[in-house]
């Protein structure tokens, strides 16, 4: 790493402001690159030069100081990064005033530079990963496939997994002026500890992506062997409990998309993500698979057709399962005419009430819909006929080309 002027100023700006004594910066070739005095920077410091060629530090005392080119008394200590000297710090004073000091100062710069780094590191990698989402969320035919396998190689993404897309928004809790420190929280730093967390979480795999994407945080959450409620349950907790120990305390809001079962569905994952988000109050997470979100997601012109609802979807293929055998279509359609009534719907049907009530019990059961007992739920089941009848159709007209 080469330690920029710009940062080595911050720190000896920095540095200065908490030990009351000159500090330089110098560069592999002894030259001061950040001072406290100001006309020393740019001048070239034998001492410096000798700190880094034999890796030693070097201490000039006042009847020294003819020996050392550019030098004053003081202590140098080479600065080691990633197992190598990257530069050399010094403070000014007599050697035996300021060695522990000097050797404090050392510590302190090494630690910032090495948060420098990893800031950097984690700043290419989300971009990286940025660049990848936006790819796989657009629905763009013409994306070259050979960049997203490109960008996916260099993040360890695994294409075709069934994942869920959360997306959680950050605010701070504004109380009072303390406002005007928390309105930059999400500060890359912030950013970068929060990803940091969930990554190293019990809860999260290898085959998981977290990021910070259009400022919220992003999760595409993998489930290549299933993913039932209660292990949703666990894993959002964990998350939110990672995000409730973040200092200074955060508004957590959070919306969940349906499961992709590949790539090109995580568009829409996203976007139910986004849409179940805005119902998302402080510390609640919202889901598109709650009947009433979905039901506004139908409705809403952001839903350009009933296909790519991927909550819809595991919905009919839920009332797959008792449509045939209990005759469902014929009798929610039935139901539905009648204004929901039971006694009209089972005497039209030529079958008992308790023979319907059963029927209704088994979509509940297995499907989840009330639509008796809930205005939503029966609104759900009028979408269900809608798309059983395009498929029959569908199928119909497929059936009548191929004969």
């Amino acid at each position: 790493m080469i330690i920029s002027t710009e940062m080595a100023q911050k720190i000896v700006d920095h540095l200065m402001g908490i030990v009351n004594r000159n500090v330089n910066i110098m560069d592999c070739n002894g030259m001061i690159i950040a001072s406290g005095q100001a006309d020393r920077i740019n001048t070239f410091h034998k001492g410096g030069k000798l700190a880094v060629d034999e890796h030693r530090v070097v201490e000039i005392y006042p009847d020294e100081i003819d020996s050392y080119t550019g030098a004053l008394p003081g202590v140098m200590w080479p600065i080691d990064l990633t197992k190598r000297v990257v530069g050399v710090v010094g403070v000014t004073g007599k050697p035996q005033d300021v060695r522990p000091m000097a050797n404090l100062i050392k510590t302190v710069t090494e630690l910032i530079l090495e948060r420098e780094m990893f800031l950097a590191d984690y700043g290419s990698e989300n971009r990286i990963k940025e660049q990848l989402v936006t790819l796989l969320f657009t629905d763009n035919r013409d994306i070259s496939k050979d960049d997203i396998v490109n960008l996916a190689e260099m993040v360890n993404y695994t294409f075709n997994l069934p994942r869920m897309v959360t997306v959680i928004r950050l605010e701070p809790k504004i109380n009072d002026s303390a406002f005007v420190s928390l309105k930059n929280l999400l500060s890359d730093r912030i950013r970068e500890c929060v990803s940091k967390a969930i990554k190293e979480a019990t809860f999260f795999t290898a085959f998981d992506m977290v990021l910070f994407y259009k400022k919220d945080l992003c999760i595409l959450k993998s489930a290549p062997d299933g993913f039932g409620s209660r292990k949703f349950n666990t894993f959002m907790s964990g998350v939110i409990d990672i995000l409730k120990s973040v200092q200074p305390p955060i508004k957590i809001k959070v919306g969940v998309g349906g499961w992709a079962l590949n790539d090109s569905q995580l568009q829409h994952s996203y976007r139910e993500a986004l849409f179940a988000l805005g119902y998302s109050s402080a510390n609640t997470v919202c889901s598109i698979y709650e009947f009433d979100i979905l039901l506004n997601y139908l409705f809403d012109n952001k839903c350009t057709s009933y296909d790519s609802c991927l909550a819809l979807q595991e919905l009919r293929h839920n009332f797959d399962k008792v449509k045939d055998r209990y005759d469902m279509h014929k009798v929610l359609e039935c139901l539905l005419a009648n204004n929901l009534n039971i006694s009209l719907t089972a005497s039209q049907l030529f079958i008992h009430r308790n023979t319907l009530k059963f029927r209704l019990e088994k979509l509940k059961k297995i499907v989840g819909l009330e639509p008796c007992h809930s205005f939503h739920h029966a609104m759900l089941c009028k979408f269900l006929l809608c798309c059983d009848t395009r498929a029959t159709m569908s199928k119909l007209f497929i059936d009548r080309r191929i004969n």
